[in-house]
């Protein structure tokens, strides 16, 4: 190396190098969120007020700001209380989406599955699936302004492995049950060949319009498949083996054209319209209040707001309430304020306020007509033809509120794991996949208990094949719009190879475990499911202690992602 050449070099400061902490704001907007910690304390508020990428995990509330600015991080005592805090909220959070999912959205979905006449393993997979995580896709369309791919495919992946692992044998725990093959099998192997398809395109690290065309055709093709595969059962006429019958809260069958008709309805509240009112607002039966013990009582009275919220908002659909739940005064209400609520929540930071207002009063418009439709059309005491549509409408309208909820919830995780320096790799497809599977826990852990393990199980193989490749397909669909072409960067990040063998040994295990033993869901499958996943919690905890590291494209980063590097900088 000629010594002129390199003194010249060392003058002119054109090698890239890393910035002193007290200059790191020179290229501060580029600064990955994380940094925060090596930033002096009385500069944190202005660091976590200029960087954008600490803004990017903001839902509706700015924890970060919170956290660094409002309350003083100096201050130990103070900056664990705003901790213990957020932990608190995100225990609130929970417990909300737990009520929600308990007291309506199961309910809604078996309804809709039972009158649809969908079989246990096509109402998993659909209808469930749908219900769970067409929300969250669809919205990745208003949240994913990030240019990097790394941190939402490490969540797919991360999510996939923790449903197909964690969640399926949380399902079998609970009860053994029969598998039937002709749906399980393809799943599967549907499940395998997506996790290898994925990690190919995103090896690369460009995917076009091409791959992201060929996402979207694998989804609808696997959707044939099962389609085609219960047609086929129907005709062999075993289709019966897996219909679905209507359990309680107990997990005892019953008769579900008791509650339909109104002759099981207190006549003197049946009589005046503000009988039906008063019954669709009743959070719950005083006997059932005085029967339960003092913790439940508690929950019970905690719950009235949110129950009140809930019914002014969306419908509910129970086959074990009078008329299914059906409400006319109600829903009307429901058609008024849901659309309001929709718009909203999701347009207010989009759009100016005059807009805003100016489309609130046309929902408002629309929702009168269709009222007076529904005033013309249906009658108090028997429920309308249409009322599939409504079980369809408390569906996605729970989901929707729900996914709200969650996103608020992750935002606090995503937070708190910033304030606690974990990777975003390891972030992904640990805390933030628990975080958005929280609804999926409790629908399948719900279901498991009242006796559906097997649409449970079918959502815990489904719903990865349409987060991966829905998911993913909007993603890049979405990029591609907002770069104006069709060939895209993208990064699998160090955990995505390592999630996708995960996903693929996790899918080949299962299909092995139920051909050995015959289709049979036991314990067995489950206690090797968890060995699996803690197997790979372990890895991520020493990818994340550095004890060794994920193999990924971040082994070969050449700095364009690791923006606090300031190549060629001068200095004056």
């Amino acid at each position: 190396m000629d010594p002129v050449v390199t003194l010249l070099d060392l003058a002119r400061n054109s090698s890239p190098h890393y910035e002193a902490h007290q200059n790191i704001f020179v290229s501060l907007r580029a600064q990955p969120c994380s940094n925060v910690h090596s930033v002096l304390e009385d500069e944190r508020c202005l660091f976590v007020r200029e960087t954008e990428e600490c803004r990017e995990s903001m839902h509706y509330l700015d924890y970060m700001h919170f956290v660094y600015c409002i309350v003083d991080s100096s201050n130990v005592l103070l900056f664990t209380s705003a901790i213990v805090a957020l932990l608190l909220f995100v225990l609130l959070l929970g417990t909300l989406i737990y009520h929600l999912c308990v007291t309506r959205y199961v309910d809604s979905v078996l309804y809709v599955a039972k009158t649809w006449r969908l079989n246990e393993y096509i109402a998993g997979v659909t209808l469930l699936t749908y219900g769970n995580g067409l929300a969250q896709v669809l919205s990745e369309m208003k949240h994913h302004t990030s240019g990097d791919t790394e941190l939402i495919y490490n969540q797919y992946l991360g999510t996939a492995v923790y449903q197909v692992s964690f969640l399926a044998a949380l399902v079998i725990w609970t009860g053994s049950f029969a598998i039937y093959p002709e749906v399980i099998v393809p799943n599967l192997i549907s499940l395998m060949i997506v996790s290898l398809l994925v990690e190919e395109f995103m090896y690369d690290e460009q995917v076009g319009i091409v791959q992201t065309t060929a996402l979207g055709v694998l989804y609808l093709a696997f959707l044939g498949a099962l389609y085609t595969t219960a047609r086929v059962m129907d005709r062999e006429g075993i289709r019966s083996r897996s219909q679905i019958d209507i359990r309680d809260a107990d997990g005892k069958v019953f008769d579900t054209n008791l509650t339909a008709t109104v002759e099981n309805v207190d006549q003197e509240q049946s009589a005046r319209w503000l009988g039906h009112v008063w019954q669709g607002l009743r959070t719950f039966r005083e006997e059932d209040f005085r029967a339960a013990p003092w913790y439940r009582q508690v929950y019970l009275l905690c719950s009235i707001p949110v129950e009140v919220v809930a019914v002014l908002l969306l419908p509910k659909v129970n086959f074990a309430l009078p008329l299914h739940g059906w409400n006319k005064c109600l829903f009307i209400v429901n058609l008024i304020l849901f659309p309001l609520f929709l718009i909203g929540t999701a347009l207010v930071d989009m759009i100016s306020s005059e807009n805003l207002g100016w489309i609130c009063l046309a929902s408002l418009i629309g929702s009168a007509g269709f009222s007076v439709i529904v005033c013309s059309t249906s009658c108090y005491d028997r429920k309308p033809q249409f009322f599939t549509c409504i079980g369809l409408f408390a569906i996605f309208g729970t989901s929707y509120v729900i996914m709200l909820l969650s996103y608020e919830l992750i935002a606090i995780l995503e937070a708190l794991s910033i304030i606690a320096n974990v990777s975003s790799a390891s972030f992904a497809i640990t805390i933030l996949a628990w975080g958005s599977c929280w609804i999926d826990l409790i629908t399948l852990r719900t279901l498991a208990v009242r006796g559906y393990s097997r649409i449970g199980f079918a959502a815990c193989l489904g719903a990865p094949v349409f987060n991966i490749l829905i998911g993913l397909c909007t993603v890049f669909c979405v990029q591609m719009i907002r770069s104006g072409t069709t060939q895209i960067h993208v990064r699998d990040g160090t955990s995505g190879p390592t999630c996708a063998i995960y996903l693929f040994v996790t899918s080949m295990t299962i299909l092995l475990s139920v051909l050995f033993t015959r289709f049979e869901a036991r314990k067995s499958i489950a206690f090797c499911l968890t060995t699996l996943y803690v197997t790979f919690l372990a890895y991520v905890a020493f990818c994340e202690f550095e004890v060794t590291h994920g193999y990924g494209t971040d082994h070969n980063d050449d700095g364009e992602y690791f923006l606090d590097r300031v190549p060629g900088r001068r200095e004056h």
